[in-house]
């Protein structure tokens, strides 16, 4: 195979942005498409899978300081049933999207689309999106790979098991005092401005 010139980059497979400083592709890197990473100034690797990286990707990662976080391997966990993951795997992977001091961060999985497609679906969830957008976004990365099961855990995902970190990025920040401001205007329609309305706010 002829190989190809120094300065020729190419993007990874499942590559996207998924929010400001947050990106996500498969973790199965070639030596072109991790020149490419070198434009996105990581910070931090967040692994989903069981399976770790390739060993030119783990030295890339060293070489250039990069804080690699191996979440499929410490919160794997056997026999889980239906389930794709573990609700372990997504909780501490949404706390590490959520941590500013992460970022800029890269969320890798080995086919780019199951683990990571779970956990960006209940990040999703945990920005109050549709969850018909939810899945189409799910659909648009997975493709022939998607699973009925992951779509279902993402709707049944419970978002109070994470826990906030105290430096939030402001897309989150932002994303959140909208939705606020949104049920606010809702409620008052039904029920009137006198309505407590941060009071029923709360309790969804």
């Amino acid at each position: 195979m002829k190989e190809l010139p120094d300065y020729f980059v190419q993007v990874p497979e499942a590559f996207a942005l998924v929010e400001e400083g947050v990106y996500r592709c498969s973790g199965v890197l070639t030596s072109e498409q991790i020149k490419y990473l070198d434009t996105l100034h990581l910070q931090t690797v967040l692994i989903l899978s069981v399976e770790g990286t390739s060993r030119a990707f783990s030295q890339y990662m060293k070489k250039k300081g990069i804080r690699r976080i191996h979440l499929g391997m410490t919160r794997w966990q056997p026999n889980l049933g239906w389930k794709p993951v573990s609700e372990e795997l997504i909780k501490d992977g949404l706390e590490c999207i959520l941590d500013k001091q992460n970022h800029p961060l890269l969320i890798v999985c080995s086919s780019g689309v199951r683990e990571t497609g779970t956990l960006v679906g209940c990040l999703r969830k945990l920005q109050h999106w549709n969850f018909n957008s939810v899945v189409y976004e799910y659909r648009s990365f997975a493709g022939g790979k998607g699973k009925y099961t992951q779509e279902l855990f993402i709707e049944l995902f419970d978002t109070d098991l994470v826990t906030l970190p105290t430096q939030l990025p402001e897309w989150f920040v932002a994303g959140q005092e909208m939705w606020k401001q949104e049920q606010r205007l809702r409620f008052e329609e039904l029920y009137g401005p006198s309505v407590d309305v941060i009071g029923a706010i709360a309790e969804q």
